[in-house]
């Protein structure tokens, strides 16, 4: 049997490698890395593959190539976050409940269509549901989608399944990016109702724009959220996920 090791790419190998010394201190922000030659012949590759080791290591932005020089270390960051929507927004380890409200059709010029760059008049699937922790309501959800024809949703999907995935079954095109903005803005009199506030309360607003390859808009999400309830968590990391 052949070990897991040996099935991993050479390439690949390298790179995670100079990562690790990178991780250990043992690489510093501004050394030189051993050349393509030098690492070529420690690894007994040609240097066609370690530039595609190298290549990783840039694309994670943990080097960077000078011309003529080398490749450097660069300097680690701590400025990309990555949160997870799904994974217990509220904070606990209490399991999260969904309701779904509504699903209406609509051909309305609002502003989600317009934002989705449909044509005026064009058929769009509107979402409504409620988050619950416990016996509260947490948050409630508007999504929008544009309506397509034979491509039908049940309603188990609507109600439990996450928006990038909503999007996916109902989608010719498949998404690839999500657009999170965060911000703050008051209740309106009915959300202020549902969430068992007073209406104007400040509320957290979590605004999502999933879209194709092709840089097309496929669905939007608002996320309105209850002030004191709902916690949005975090996790910041010194390596791209390309690592």
């Amino acid at each position: 049997m052949r070990d897991m090791k040996d099935m991993i790419p050479i390439y690949y190998r390298l790179a995670d490698d100079i990562k690790c010394q990178i991780e250990s201190g043992q690489l510093k922000h501004g050394d030189m890395i051993p050349t393509e030659g030098q690492l070529g012949e420690s690894y007994g590759i040609s240097r066609m593959t370690v530039r595609r080791g190298l290549a990783l290591l840039a694309e994670a932005k943990l080097i960077e190539t000078v011309k003529g020089k080398g490749s450097f270390v660069t300097r680690l960051k701590l400025s990309r976050v990555v949160i997870d929507l799904q994974d217990n927004p509220a904070g606990s380890g209490e399991a999260l409940r969904y309701r779904l409200l509504t699903v209406k059709f609509a051909r309305d010029n609002n502003v989600p269509a317009q934002e989705l760059k449909l044509e005026v008049g064009a058929k769009v699937i509107h979402l409504k549901r409620l988050l619950y922790q416990g016996e509260h309501i947490i948050a409630i959800e508007n999504k929008w989608m544009p309506y397509l024809k034979g491509k039908p949703l049940l309603e188990t999907q609507l109600e439990y399944a996450n928006f990038p995935e909503v999007v996916a079954k109902h989608q010719d095109s498949v998404p690839v990016r999500n657009d999170v903005v965060i911000s703050v803005n008051t209740l309106s009199s009915e959300q202020a109702e549902l969430l068992g506030e007073e209406p104007c309360s400040p509320a957290l607003v979590i605004k999502q724009v999933i879209y194709s390859k092709e840089d097309k808009p496929l669905g939007i999400s608002y996320m309105v959220c209850h002030k004191d309830r709902f916690q949005l968590r975090a996790n910041s990391y010194l390596y791209s996920g390309k690592l």
